[in-house]
């Protein structure tokens, strides 16, 4: 019988890639796995203070928070939604909705994102 292969990613080993610019700054963010026709996981790290920049995407995204809190502000800029998140829980955004994300906390903002098909 054989065995499957199983891939290990420490957390201190990750390949963490800064991305600002576009009203984005204290974001980084690291790929775990990426396959295009299924799905990309990644963990995002949000400085105290940063905020992704606003953007929308065709595809489901969710995220979990696994340290920290923030708000996601989802919806037209004008007169969307502003609704905050801590540690634990689920962030569930629709495929088409324009949203960011940020740290309102005095520690970094962890997320672990699963981006549906389609992501880059």
């Amino acid at each position: 019988m054989s065995q499957a292969a199983v891939i290990t990613i420490r957390q201190a080993d990750l390949p963490f890639r800064p991305v600002d610019g576009d009203g984005a700054h204290g974001l980084s963010l690291a790929r775990l796995y990426q396959n295009p026709d299924h799905f990309t996981f990644q963990l995002a790290q949000i400085d105290p203070g940063g905020i992704s920049k606003r953007h929308q995407h065709p595809w489901e995204q969710v995220n979990w928070v696994v340290a920290g809190q923030g708000q996601v502000e989802a919806g037209d800029a004008d007169d969307g939604d502003v609704i905050p998140f801590r540690t634990g829980d689920c962030l569930i955004i629709p495929g088409g909705v324009a949203h960011a994300i940020a740290n309102t906390g005095d520690v970094p903002l962890l997320l672990v994102a699963a981006l549906g098909p389609g992501a880059a």
